[in-house]
């Protein structure tokens, strides 16, 4: 189910609701929906509290969950978790005490990075006295659906074209797609439908340069054209890309290659390697072209050779870096 469907379904307040969402912008949205649905806006002066852990958190919590609503039947105390969100054991029975000991007025709404083990108390409480719902980031067609159906919000139509580069560029981080659509509306506040060309010179500029390029760069290095690839490189370079990040970039690639090449011993079909490695199919359908290019043992001494650069690189061992990645991709074309 997703987010909106959860919220329009959701009539009977629970005592407590923990969302658990690794995306910022889901967590945010639910957040928004939720407060516009069930707390009017005369109530939440006094009715509603936001608190993040903190400096004893878990005794304002308790007094928050046990502080009776005023003027209205219930007092709402939302909580935002971090992933890096922990407590210790002894604060962990807290935390389920102040579950378990929930006021019938008050409701707890949980919005977190971090999802809960379903083995653990705290999960067990958690349902007994309300819900615990996972939300994931929209994939493959149901990306393809959430962005149209964002344009769609601004009175915007938008063709298949544009929504692969999005996609292409921006994957499913759904805060950084809403924030580009959120620009291109604004640019063409008067036009209907917006096609890939409308986009291509608003779009951040910065990451489309480095992500065009970086992808025909490494394009070059998997059809071994040495020549090419350093011209290419050069060019990056010049530009002003951070030879580090082409060297992460370098590795990410390769490790994706490395596991498309597995793959491809099963299966060719790029869709089904994607759902096996939950990767988007884009980048999987490229890869699968690429991987040709290369043995698993050529992969596997190219990721240990751009993985001892990248430590150097970190380390300072490459006094001259541009000098340092050039060796490197003529090491990994000629293998």
């Amino acid at each position: 189910m997703d987010l909106k469907n959860f919220i329009n379904k959701e009539n009977k307040l629970k005592n407590i609701y923990y969302i658990y969402a690794e995306d910022s912008y889901l967590l945010n949205e639910f957040k928004n929906k939720f407060i516009k649905k069930f707390i009017p806006k005369e109530i939440r002066d006094f009715n509603l509290n936001f608190l993040n852990p903190g400096e004893n958190y878990l005794v304002k919590l308790k007094n928050a969950v046990h502080t009776p609503p005023m003027g209205s039947e219930k007092r709402f105390i939302i909580s935002q978790l971090e992933a890096n969100f922990s407590l210790n054991k002894s604060e962990n029975i807290k935390l389920v005490d102040i579950i378990a000991g929930l006021d019938e007025s008050s409701c707890l709404i949980f919005l977190s990075k971090k999802s809960l083990d379903k083995r653990k108390k705290i999960y067990k409480e958690i349902n007994k006295r309300g819900v615990y719902y996972e939300f994931k980031k929209p994939k493959y067609r149901n990306l393809d659906k959430w962005l149209a159906n964002k344009f769609k919000q601004y009175d915007k139509k938008v063709d298949s074209r544009t929504i692969k580069l999005l996609e292409k560029m921006f994957s499913n981080n759904l805060e950084l797609l809403s924030s580009e659509i959120e620009k291109i509306v604004t640019r063409y506040p008067d036009k209907d439908k917006i096609n890939y060309y409308d986009i291509k010179d608003i779009i951040s500029r910065e990451k489309f340069i480095e992500d065009e390029e970086i992808f025909n760069f490494l394009d070059l290095i998997g059809e071994k054209k040495t020549d090419q690839a350093l011209l290419s490189l050069k060019e990056m370079l010049n530009k002003g890309v951070y030879p580090l990040y082409l060297m992460t970039m370098l590795t990410n690639q390769i490790e994706l290659l490395m596991q498309v090449k597995y793959y491809s011993q099963f299966t060719n079909d790029h869709r089904e390697i994607a759902s096996k490695i939950n990767k988007h199919p884009y980048p999987v359908k490229k890869a699968l072209k690429r991987s040709r290019n290369f043995t698993q043992l050529e992969l596997e001494k190219i990721l240990e050779k751009t993985l001892t650069a990248n430590h150097h690189f970190l380390s300072g061992y490459y006094p001259e870096q541009n000098t340092a990645l050039e060796m490197i991709i003529i090491r990994s074309i000629t293998l």
